[in-house]
């Protein structure tokens, strides 16, 4: 699962070795440091460098489930890109994202 928040973008799978975990992984660590203070997670990223995304950390998935329904009630605005526009790298890579696949769709 991609997850694109205010705290940025994560990518979501069943950790491998214990379906009771999610393995999240960023681009940027200070999106899983950002995300595990607004949610009281102690936290625990491991880099991991040569890898698509090199800050990882497991949850548990009762934490995940809890953390992506609190994301959803907190949206409080009515253009997710403007929630999210900063002016910084990511902000342009956002963009991209988004003109991608506004091209791509039919």
């Amino acid at each position: 699962m991609w997850v694109f928040t205010k705290h940025g973008f994560f990518s979501a799978v069943q950790n491998y070795n214990n379906s009771e975990l999610i393995h999240v992984r960023a681009r940027f660590r200070g999106d899983l440091e950002r995300l595990c203070k607004a949610y009281g997670i102690k936290e625990a990223v491991v880099k991991k460098p040569g890898t698509d995304y090199p800050y990882r950390m497991d949850f548990e998935r009762t934490d995940w489930v809890r953390i992506m329904a609190c994301e959803a009630e907190a949206i409080d605005y009515d253009s997710f890109k403007d929630a999210v526009h900063d002016g910084t790298v990511r902000d342009s890579a956002y963009l991209k994202v988004w003109s991608t696949l506004r091209h791509a769709q039919n």
